[in-house]
């Protein structure tokens, strides 16, 4: 009976070291280590989890635990299940590190103050009266007229300088889950017209069609909360309509933090980063000067 045991476990202990083998291969490429395959003792000494998130995709907590893994760990995942294969000792970090991380994300309401002052500046010249060139005289913008006798001759130059401005100031409100982008405009809708030439038989016609294209220039925020304070991830996006009809793009983007309740001055704040956001809040329209004032309170 000894004998034909030994004969029956005989295959079963030879399989072992292949399924062995087999295990950490498909180990190695779920975990998505490529071709390098971890030597039978490092796979012994980690531990493989599948961890079921709650709050968050996998995607969002990755990029945050994967330098938790060590050097012999791996994390992966898709949807809302992690897949973590680590040390037990960097496997207890990584479950501490979910468990902060894996929390439902709050809605925040964005309130943003805009306020505006416009100044506007014309200035004219304008000349009149009358000048006689033999028996030729001007008068004003009239046609030359032969001259009727004597006519005392005069010239009146009238400079005329005027300047306005107007103030504006508005709140409004946004609702964005954390985490995500809101987006907060400052462009304007310009026209854009196309011409068609429409052929018929006996006639040809014109045909003209105007839209507005919206240029979405605008504030690109991204709030985030860490504990009293709020993470803000600003980016200015300018657009600008060329010669060609093409529309040309420019952002930057920047991470400051403010005390959650209190108000972050955003035009201040990225006037000084960046030529984008100057261009944005600060235009020049031929005689007219416009500076924008552009606050956001995250609650």
């Amino acid at each position: 009976m000894l004998k034909k045991s030994y004969y029956l476990l005989k295959p079963y202990c030879l399989l072992k070291p292949y399924l062995l083998l087999k295990q950490s291969v498909l180990l190695a490429l779920y975990l998505g280590c490529g071709a390098i395959l971890l030597p039978l003792s490092a796979i012994a000494a980690t531990e493989f989890k599948i961890i079921d998130l709650q709050h968050r995709f996998a995607e969002e907590i990755i990029p945050t635990i994967q330098n938790l893994a060590g050097a012999d760990g791996a994390v992966t995942g898709m949807q809302n299940h992690l897949i973590v294969r680590a040390s037990p000792e960097k496997m207890r970090e990584i479950e501490q590190a979910i468990a902060a991380l894996d929390v439902v994300r709050q809605n925040l309401k964005i309130t943003v103050s805009r306020s505006g002052a416009i100044q506007n500046e014309q200035s004219g010249i304008n000349v009149a009266g009358r000048k006689r060139f033999g028996n030729i005289e001007i008068t004003g913008n009239s046609r030359p007229q032969p001259s009727k006798g004597n006519s005392k001759e005069e010239i009146r130059l009238d400079i005329e300088k005027r300047q306005s401005s107007s103030t504006t100031k508005n709140l409004q409100y946004i609702s964005v889950i954390e985490g995500e982008t809101a987006f907060i405009r400052v462009g304007q809708s310009v026209p854009f017209s196309q011409e068609w030439i429409i052929l018929k038989h006996h006639y040809t016609k014109l045909q003209k069609t105007t839209e507005f294209i919206d240029i979405d220039t605008c504030f690109i925020v991204s709030p985030r909360i860490l504990g009293n304070v709020i993470e803000v991830t600003i980016t200015p996006r300018i657009a600008q309509l060329n010669q060609s009809g093409t529309i040309d793009f420019e952002e930057h983007s920047t991470t400051v933090r403010v005390p959650r309740g209190e108000w972050l001055d955003l035009s201040g704040t990225m006037q000084q980063n960046d030529e984008v956001s100057r261009a944005i809040l600060g235009q020049n329209i031929n005689s007219q000067s416009q500076n924008s004032q552009l606050s956001i309170l995250v609650e």
